[in-house]
């Protein structure tokens, strides 16, 4: 059996608590939130951009307001760090020192230095680090790495990705809304598809970017429309979260190749369209489930099994920064910028 603690009590903190509790072999004892209401036995549910959610029932697991108190008590193996980002690097540096694998919430750190602090203090502990960019796991977008990597696409023609969203009024704090504290909208949100573009494309050559924001004269980009410069194929994304309160999030691709277009909404019935060049239009099949639950599940595999992960690397990450830096460097400068 896993035994999981978990270092925040927010929006993912609850998504992932919830999550563990559908793991085979995998059980949370312990959580730690400086907000009491937060590890309360009955806590408030965080809805953040999936709405509505049920109170969290904590009642069973250890509690605590003090990280340092929870990872000085032990009993667990794995810390799932769900912080904000500009405390990423310093948690896992103190879960490294306290002799437990880790799992961090994307993004990895706010610049390629702290990215490589984390990854050097986990190599020099002996213990995995795992970074939960969720949506190379989630169900969807496997499909399309699926059909790039078998070839059911043919060769790749055009790729665009979306990720929209209201303002993210719900982090405590409103740290999210803090550039300096998430990395704002960039790092935050769009870097799922830019991690995503990374998994199926590589690094491409270079980017180029124009970022929107809702402050007439404000420096936070709010909104981002990215060209990955990747030669003849047109790689593109578009994501923010300046849109109005009542606008439903939405995560979407359409990527089009020599044997057809597969399409993808969460705005859509149904989500999930391929259409071929040759034959009638379907659905491909996928898991009814989450990327948040199969991420989990494969770093508790990789636990049981004392094999580092794969399928996302902490160096991944690190470079997933990295690319996302370079775009925010083409906003400010107007230009392209070379990786």
């Amino acid at each position: 059996m896993t035994k999981v603690g978990i270092i925040g009590m927010g929006f993912i903190g609850q998504q992932h608590f919830q999550t563990w509790a559908e793991v085979e072999g995998a059980q949370v004892i312990a959580v730690a939130d400086k907000q009491v209401e937060k590890v309360a036995a009955s806590a408030d549910a965080v809805g953040g951009n999936v709405g509505e959610a049920e109170a969290l029932d904590l009642s069973g697991v250890e509690r605590y307001t003090d990280a340092e108190d929870m990872l000085s008590a032990g009993g667990f193996d794995v810390v799932d760090i769900c912080l904000p980002t500009s405390v990423h690097c310093m948690m896992t540096k103190k879960v490294a020192e306290a002799g437990f694998h880790a799992i961090c919430e994307k993004p990895m750190a706010l610049s390629v230095d702290e990215c490589d602090e984390m990854i050097a203090a986990m190599g020099k502990a002996d213990k995995m680090l795992f970074m939960a960019h969720c949506i190379r796991f989630w169900p969807e977008y496997e499909v399309l790495a699926g059909m790039v990597k078998s070839g059911d696409l043919g060769r790749v023609v055009s790729m665009k990705l979306t990720r929209l969203s209201p303002s993210p009024f719900w982090s405590q704090d409103g740290w999210l809304n803090d550039a300096s504290k998430s990395g704002g909208a960039l790092l935050d949100l769009h870097v799922h598809d830019a991690d995503f573009i990374l998994s199926v494309m590589g690094m491409p050559p270079a980017v180029f970017s124009r970022g929107g924001h809702m402050a007439p004269d404000g420096p936070k980009v709010d909104q981002v429309m990215t060209n990955y410069l990747y030669g003849d194929v047109p790689v593109f994304a578009e994501g923010g979260w300046a849109m109005p309160p009542d606008y439903p999030f939405e995560m979407a691709y359409e990527v089009l190749g020599e044997k057809g277009c597969l399409k993808f909404s969460t705005c859509d019935d149904p989500a999930l369209m391929f259409y071929p060049v040759e034959g009638e239009p379907y659905s491909p099949e996928c898991r009814a489930t989450t990327g948040y639950l199969q991420e989990l599940e494969y770093f508790t595999k990789c636990i049981a099994e004392g094999t580092q992960p794969q399928r996302v690397t902490a160096f991944d990450a690190r470079e997933a920064v990295r690319l996302v830096l370079a775009e925010k460097e083409s906003i400010e400068t107007g230009k392209p910028v070379e990786l």
